[in-house]
């Protein structure tokens, strides 16, 4: 073999050696590549190709007791996007800024940190020409899908019950928040592989997961009962130039309440941007010291603990009482009064004898059974339990104070159920906004129809008895404005000074003014409780002035509605059971 062609096979050896290492750093790459790096481009290519699609659920209905909407879904256009086909992200924002009218910069943000990999809400409830200019825009990776949306048909009707949801969908206020767990939909998914346009050619198997829509909340609200008592209040709290009013309608035999308004009110829709202060359900919140409105529930006690009937004659001592060094007075000088007269002409120094009567100890365990100094436990969300001292701190001016609706502090809501025992016989039974849960095939999920009774508070006959007075306020005390064509009204009237928070006084020409009533008086089936807050003084602001008007005004509307039987059939029964009863007192 010569020199040249050994030269040649050294050559080709080597050309040997080096396709042979070439080939062995090939199938080294491919090993590694299959062994160590496949797990990240099969998920590098599988972002590239598969796109994950949201399946929208919607949220549960609330209806009220006639299964009218008054919390629901549309479906409205979204304008959603996917990033990762876009070449300049910050140009799309620019194109996309004007179309949603929306910062550039926004946009951008939201493209850049998508929710989801792959998709990124940029605007919902977009208008029909924000669809036709993204159509005619054809701007890679932007797309519109319908999504449900929360909406209020009712408008700001029973907003204060109703609540609403955040940007999120979760509920922030009234049944939207306390039910939340049973209105909350369960959006689902499914998977898609992507051609080169972004465009969707076959589904992932079994990727899909079915979405589950909410459960539905039924109210014991009646629409047209909440719409006459929002009408009323409203007018009273305008005419008299009052800071705010509340207004609640219950059955007092089953607790349901059919309406609950405070005002003024708001739309659920604009929720988030309405100030807290306003939407404060105030029936439920505020407790208020509630002045002459409190005193059936001592008057009562002492009937039932047998320390006046209701035709002893006591001495209101013409008008001022001193206990003490405190001086009580009436708004009239009375001399002597019958039981029910105190009642009826609401005489504060009448029931101070009273409370002194019965002590501290009769006094606090009859209203603390009766509801007062702990909550109701109606199933809406932020209810206060209110104020009634311990007992190992009331004093001497306690005893007069609080059968006078002084030194204690209730809920409105508290006041409305405690009338109910005074009305239904003296059980108490626990108010009740929801009746039922039910999913969409109408299935009960959650029933709540049943009446939550907690109980005699009160012997029958002193019930009878309480009854018989307080129709007696409509037909010859305070409460005579009340009087209606049809039904026997039975009330209370109240007037209390509004407390300066902190300071142990009274606002100056501050006032709360209520009125509560119920009807028929032969078989109460509706209790209405209207308060007027901080009136203004020269205009008005006694609860016969304030607040009476409204409770009569929504009487004569919703006892018709609800087909309540007349009690005043025969012209000869107008003067009416307690009307009789009092004259025989007298």
């Amino acid at each position: 073999m010569g020199p040249a062609t050994a030269q040649r096979t050294r050559v080709a050896q080597w050309a040997v050696y080096l396709i042979c290492g070439a080939l062995a750093l090939l199938v080294g790459r491919l090993v590694h590549l299959r062994a160590k790096e496949a797990p990240f481009w099969q998920r590098y290519a599988q972002e590239r190709q598969i796109s994950t699609i949201p399946m929208p659920a919607r949220r549960g209905f609330i209806f009220d007791r006639r299964f009218r909407v008054l919390a629901g879904s549309q479906d409205l256009p979204t304008v959603f996007a996917d990033p990762r086909p876009m070449d300049d992200r910050a140009e799309v924002a620019r194109a996309l800024s004007g179309i949603l009218e929306m910062p550039a910069r926004e946009i951008r943000a939201l493209l850049d940190e998508p929710t989801a990999p792959g998709y990124v809400v940029l605007k919902r409830s977009v208008d029909a020409r924000v669809v036709e200019e993204l159509k005619k825009a054809k701007i890679v990776g932007v797309g519109v899908q319908n999504e449900p949306v929360r909406t209020y048909p009712m408008g700001a009707l029973a907003s204060h019950v109703v609540g609403f949801v955040g940007k999120d969908g979760k509920g922030l206020e009234g049944i939207e928040k306390h039910f939340d767990a049973y209105l909350h939909a369960t959006p689902g998914k499914r998977d898609v592989y992507r051609d080169v346009r972004r465009r969707a050619v076959l589904p992932v198997p079994d990727s899909s997961v079915a979405p589950r829509d909410g459960d539905s909340v039924v109210l014991a609200i009646d629409i047209a009962v909440q719409e006459m008592v929002e009408k009323a209040v409203a007018e009273q709290v305008t005419r008299f130039q009052a800071e705010c009013g509340l207004g609640v309608a219950m059955n007092p035999k089953t607790g349901e309440v059919l309406a609950m308004t405070n005002y003024p009110t708001y739309a659920p829709s604009e929720g988030s941007d309405v100030h807290p202060e306003r939407r404060r359900n105030r029936v439920l919140t505020d407790p208020v010291e509630p002045g002459s409105v409190f005193k059936p529930f001592v008057m009562v006690t002492a009937l039932a603990e047998g320390v006046t009937t209701p035709g002893e004659s006591i001495f209101c001592e013409n008008g001022l009482y001193a206990v003490g060094a405190r001086r009580l007075h009436d708004h009239h000088p009375y001399g002597f009064l019958t039981a029910a007269e105190v009642l009826a002409k609401s005489s504060n120094i009448g029931m101070a004898k009273l409370g002194e009567r019965l002590g501290n100890q009769r006094m606090y365990e009859a209203l603390y059974a009766l509801g007062f100094g702990h909550p109701t436990g109606i199933d809406l969300p932020g209810e206060d339990k209110g104020l009634l001292m311990p007992l190992r701190k009331w004093d001497k001016f306690t005893t007069t104070s609080v059968p006078m609706g002084q030194e204690v502090a209730v809920t409105p809501m508290q006041i409305a159920t405690a009338f109910c025992v005074l009305v239904n016989g003296g059980r108490l039974v626990q108010p009740r906004v929801v009746l039922a849960v039910i999913d969409r095939e109408g299935r009960a999920v959650k029933d709540n129809s049943r009446v939550i009774d907690k109980g005699q508070k009160i012997n029958p006959t002193a019930a009878e008895t309480i009854r018989k007075l307080l129709v007696g306020v409509v037909t010859g005390g305070t409460g005579k404005p009340c009087d209606i064509a049809k039904w026997q009204l039975l009330g209370k009237t109240g007037t209390a000074q509004v407390p300066k928070i902190g300071t142990g006084r009274y606002e100056p020409d501050a006032y709360l003014g209520s009125f509560m009533a119920a009807a028929p008086a032969s078989d109460p089936q509706v209790v209405v409780l209207v308060m007027v807050r901080k009136p203004k003084r020269s205009i008005g602001y006694y609860g016969a002035t304030v607040a009476l008007p409204a409770v009569k005004t929504i009487m004569e509307g919703v006892l018709p509605y609800l087909n309540v039987p007349p009690d005043k059939t025969e012209p000869q029964k107008q003067a009416s059971l307690a009307g009789e009863s009092q004259r025989k007192y007298n």
